[in-house]
């Protein structure tokens, strides 16, 4: 059923003058480079009907394509102001904490909001920042997918623009899962800790040796939805608290700087 939806539609696009995969090759590649090497993509994106997943057409291999024949430009002879939008139909914060995780492994750390917008049932983010190279859509892909969650489509609105749509109605937060009755030592990290929680009851919590730690503990359920916060303006060495009953993920932090945590965090959940 899929293959013939997919011939059809091939056969429709012809009929009506474009091809769904060549008009997406169009718009990530821009109409001048597009316009320069139509020959040679036409043979590079045959048969066409490869490019296509459940029906429709799978961008990211249409991009991978077009980067290992050299025809997407990922970097800039100098650094560019980018504008990086992300739409979903999810849960806004569980979407931010998806992206920002992907946004810095891939080595985008520094970036200013530029718009957040909550429309019905889709949320609209989109940030700014200064880069010598875009996001490489096979990598983008990757680091998602190490949270379940889908990159449905890439929309290049110009050369510094770019608007990336995300399904996250199967996702879930890529972190580390406590388990009852094992100690386990968090490194030091610029970053707050994040932990799945979602097996234990009661979480003893303690400070290791040079750390001036000024706790800040977010409880949150499956969603991201805040359940609780746990917070001391006082420098403390062990913490103990009871989970609520609908607790799944657990955020560590202080209050002033995660600086503050030079040897780390030994956590024990039961």
């Amino acid at each position: 059923m899929v293959r013939a939806i997919v011939i059809l539609s091939v056969m429709l696009a012809s009929l009506y003058g474009g091809s769904p995969i060549l008009e997406k090759v169009r718009s990530l590649v821009g109409d001048v480079s597009y316009q320069k090497n139509q020959s040679y993509i036409k043979i590079i994106f045959s048969p066409e009907q490869s490019y296509y997943s459940n029906g429709a057409v799978d961008v990211v291999k249409v991009a991978q394509t077009l980067k290992e024949n050299g025809l997407l430009q990922l970097f800039f002879k100098k650094p560019q102001e980018l504008e990086l939008s992300f739409t979903t139909n999810g849960e806004a914060l569980y979407f931010v904490k998806i992206i920002e995780d992907a946004l810095q492994n891939m080595g985008y750390y520094n970036y200013l909001l530029e718009d957040a917008v909550l429309d019905n049932s889709e949320f609209f983010w989109k940030i700014k920042l200064t880069s010598e190279y875009i996001m490489d859509p096979t990598v983008f892909k990757k680091e998602l997918s190490k949270h379940h969650a889908f990159l449905e489509n890439i929309q290049r609105l110009s050369a510094t623009e770019w608007k990336y749509s995300i399904d996250i109605s199967k996702a879930r937060l890529n972190t580390y899962k406590l388990s009852n009755n094992k100690t386990v030592k968090l490194k030091r990290s610029q970053y707050a800790y994040w932990l799945d929680v979602r097996y234990s009851s009661v979480v003893n919590i303690s400070s290791l040796n040079r750390n001036r730690w000024y706790p800040y503990i977010a409880i949150y359920d499956s969603r991201l939805r805040l359940l609780d916060i746990v917070k001391k303006d006082k420098i403390m060495k062990r913490i103990r608290f009871t989970l609520p009953k609908d607790a799944v993920y657990l955020k560590l932090d202080d209050i002033y700087t995660m600086k503050n945590i030079k040897d780390g965090l030994q956590i024990e959940a039961h």
